[in-house]
């Protein structure tokens, strides 16, 4: 049952006003929905706490978000850097130890956490509100949602798309990026070289560099999951099937030894100037909306150019839209209704464009990905605002889903190196996707 749908609120037409109310500066002479504002108090004797994924830069970010928080309601909200590595471990000991935080940005860890009892369900608050996703992206409002419950905010998200190397296209004479699979298979194998020996020196394109299964599966028409009937699909998925097989075929065409020992030089570069997309060992990649607030931290001298990531005939462009931080309220939080109030500030539209400007990933609000203070900040931004406005897709919202990604690797890696075949990994991963599943069906009963 979708968020769209049993757990969709009644909805209310916003009104339209130019600012944001008092104490909020004007975004721009485009008109945006009035801010849904908490109407209940929180504990007027107890601070908000919250502890924040956030580092470096994107923490001074949100410290003055809360700061500014704390000036207009004259709450007592504390910001609390964990760290993206951390956070979620210690926010789930500090529940089960009866002393959480009032407020916690995750991910999709609200999927298991929800239904186990370690969230709790603000679907009332958000009634009272007005919280009802109104002007919102459809896939990244119903990330917010699953059993039928709320589970948090959100204030940006992950967008996918192909990230080319604009200087190698221009050499090799290449004038049109691919919209279609077999396109983007011609590109591969005309980008990619190789030297005297036989050894590659550049991948023009790979599926599973930078990328996985889930993407090019949604790009095959796949659905892995059916929420109606609680069953995983993967075993009579056919585009699933087909994806895979395509994995396959890369790695009988650019033997995968050869491709593996080439990759074996690239490390867990993404977050410096030696990620291989940057210093050219790979042509073109899947990569997220993020990558475009590197580029002149880590290649400045890129050139490089963004499209749409190309589909299977008939399918058109499709992308996962991944909520970039959920801001949830822990059970047993001391000021539960304080934490559901700075988890509505923070899903506001001018800390969604602030965000947005500063990490490069889409305000959820239609009006604020819109505004020209968001999408003159980076380039390619309106093409990724098309993105989840038209073709988005958010991860199955199953309480197993960090169970189905691991299962996804690890048959992905057994495929491409001859270990099985796909339809076999397909439905061995399908059962044992399906189990745990049955078998949190039984606990959380």
């Amino acid at each position: 049952m979708s968020g769209q749908s049993a757990g969709r609120l009644n909805r209310r037409r916003f009104l339209q006003v130019s600012a944001l109310g008092a104490g909020v500066a004007l975004l721009s002479a485009c008109e945006l929905p009035v801010e849904p504002t908490a109407t209940g108090p929180s504990r007027d004797d107890l601070p908000i706490i919250y502890w924040s994924m956030f580092g470096l830069e994107e923490a001074a970010q949100a410290q003055n978000q809360v700061e500014r928080f704390n000036e207009r309601t004259g709450e007592n909200a504390i910001f609390m850097s964990i760290g993206w590595g951390n956070v979620a471990q210690k926010a789930q000991v500090a529940i089960e130890g009866g002393n959480p935080p009032d407020l916690v940005s995750l991910w999709s860890q609200a999927y298991s956490w929800g239904p186990r009892g370690l969230l709790q369900p603000l679907e009332s608050y958000a009634e009272a509100d007005g919280f009802d996703g109104e002007g919102w992206s459809p896939p990244a409002y119903e990330a917010l949602w699953s059993e039928g419950h709320l589970w948090g905010t959100g204030h940006t998200l992950n967008v996918w798309g192909l990230h080319l190397n604009q200087d190698q296209l221009d050499e090799a004479g290449v004038t049109e990026i691919p919209t279609e699979i077999e396109g983007l298979d011609a590109l591969a194998e005309e980008m990619t070289t190789w030297d005297d020996d036989g050894n590659l020196t550049r991948l023009g394109f790979l599926p599973w560099q930078n990328s996985n299964l889930w993407h090019w599966g949604w790009a095959h028409g796949a659905t892995f999951y059916d929420e109606d009937t609680d069953t995983v699909t993967a075993d009579q998925d056919e585009g699933l099937l087909q994806a895979l097989a395509w994995f396959q075929s890369y790695a009988d065409k650019y033997d995968i030894e050869k491709v593996d020992r080439f990759r074996s030089g690239f490390g867990r570069a993404t977050m410096s100037s030696d990620d291989p997309w940057y210093v050219g060992k790979v042509s073109a990649q899947i990569d997220g909306s993020w990558k475009r607030s590197w580029v002149p931290r880590y290649a400045p001298e890129l050139n490089y150019a963004v499209a749409k990531s190309p589909a299977a005939t008939g399918i058109g462009h499709t992308s996962l839209v991944e909520i970039g931080a959920m801001f949830n309220v822990p059970t047993g939080a001391k000021n539960p209704e304080g934490g559901w109030k700075l988890a509505l500030e923070m899903a506001s539209a001018q800390n969604q464009i602030e965000f947005g400007k500063l990490v490069g990933d889409i305000p959820p609000l239609h009006a604020a990905a819109r505004e020209p203070e968001f999408l003159e900040a980076l380039p390619y931004n309106e093409l990724f605002v098309e993105l989840t406005e038209e073709s988005g897709r958010a991860w199955p919202r199953m309480p197993v889903l960090s169970i189905y990604k691991q299962e996804m690797e690890r048959i992905t890696d057994q495929v491409v190196h001859g270990k099985i075949e796909p339809a076999a990994a397909l439905a061995e991963m399908a059962a044992k996707v399906q189990d745990e599943l049955n078998d949190f069906r039984a606990q959380t009963a």
